[in-house]
């Protein structure tokens, strides 16, 4: 899914190739590369595709047969960047697992280092239920073991958690608090945005 947005295709397309949709996933035959270039052209030169008046079927032809959304693709106009072959990342292993738990480390250190545990604590199993989102039952530091889903549902509601757990700072500690906040939010910010 992270192809379909960044790349303006359906979700029944190939990132890398223009395999139809019955065909995915068969290896039957050898299928045109993307080209983005090659799509900005084309629309550049038939540019009653983008009109009120122009051939709805033509249009719905060369979208579908591409496997285009219609709109801008996130790289159009960057020439020399080839969509398919950029690193995707493993939100799992990548994010969850790994920014998460050296943040949740830092986070548990930072608190520690200013009496404000037990606050996390409190504001984490006071977090009421909504959907999608499932309700811790423990406190923060008594979870043992955590899986993708959970650091997901972590990195939901760690900003709001931490604002709380960071209330009333003493006059020495302002600073501290706000750029704690503000570190945090920027990497549950890129964390979104990935």
């Amino acid at each position: 899914m992270e192809n379909v947005t960044l790349q303006g295709i359906k979700s029944n397309s190939c990132p890398e190739c223009e395999v139809p949709p019955e065909e995915l996933g068969s290896r039957a035959g050898h299928h045109r590369a993307r080209d983005y270039a090659r799509y900005k052209r084309y629309k550049c030169e038939n540019p009653s595709l983008d009109s009120e008046t122009h051939d709805p079927a033509h249009a719905r032809y060369t979208n579908e047969t591409h496997g285009i959304k219609k709109g801008q693709n996130v790289f159009q106009g960057l020439e020399k960047v080839s969509t398919p072959d950029l690193h995707k990342l493993d939100m799992l292993y990548s994010i969850y697992l790994g920014l998460f738990k050296h943040m949740m480390d830092w986070i548990q250190e930072f608190l520690k280092n200013y009496v404000r545990q037990q606050a996390f604590d409190d504001a984490w199993k006071a977090l009421p239920p909504y959907p999608g989102f499932f309700v811790p039952k423990i406190a923060y530091r008594e979870v043992t073991q955590w899986q993708g889903k959970e650091m997901r549902n972590l990195g939901r509601c760690l900003l709001g958690v931490l604002a709380v757990a960071l209330r009333q700072p003493e006059s020495t500690q302002v600073e501290h608090f706000r750029r704690a906040l503000t570190c945090v939010r920027s990497l549950l910010d890129f964390t979104m945005m990935a």
